[in-house]
């Protein structure tokens, strides 16, 4: 059964493997070292975007029961997580630099880094008053975080559209 699975998957890639790039007009060029840092960047801040999420969660999650005592365990959680969150995202800022892209994918790589630096401007704050004001500090992480959000996705939309490859081939590429 594995292996009957293996040969199906072997299969399946290997007219990926096959495909010609010659370099014609609508073909995508690799992406630079200083696109790929950036992009390892991101991957260090997601990171750390994800734990600020869980921790927003969690306090959004004990808001509705009104039980004070969870509140302020959510909200300490939380505190630690915008610590954790921190150290990530600020591993991973330094390599984001926008001047990688160019046009319009710059402008919305500046203004992701932009948001990010929002973000990492509020963790030092979130570390400390989480765990008195829960409620008021994850409030205002969420905002900072959905600012984050369309910042990135404004960026994969953009860096997919240079990435797109036209499937139609006009008579003079077959």
């Amino acid at each position: 059964m594995l292996a009957t699975m293996l040969i199906a998957l072997a299969a399946a890639a290997a007219p990926l493997t096959a495909q010609d790039n010659t370099g014609g007009p609508d073909s995508v060029s690799p992406p630079t070292a200083e696109q790929l840092r950036y992009i390892e960047g991101l991957r260090s801040v997601a990171r750390g975007a994800a734990q600020l999420r869980d921790g927003i969660d969690r306090v959004a999650r004990t808001q509705q029961a009104r039980d004070t005592l969870r509140q302020r365990l959510a909200g300490r959680r939380l505190g630690g997580l915008c610590t954790t969150a921190r150290s990530f995202m600020s591993s991973g800022r330094p390599r984001m630099q926008a001047t990688a892209y160019t046009d319009s994918l710059r402008i919305v790589a500046r203004q992701l880094v932009a948001r990010i630096d929002s973000v990492l401007k509020f963790l030092p704050t979130c570390e400390t008053t989480a765990g008195k004001k829960p409620a008021t500090v994850a409030a205002d992480l969420l905002n900072r975080m959905r600012a984050y959000e369309a910042a990135l996705t404004a960026f994969r939309t953009g860096l997919a559209a240079t990435n797109r490859v036209d499937s139609v081939k006009t008579p003079s590429q077959q």
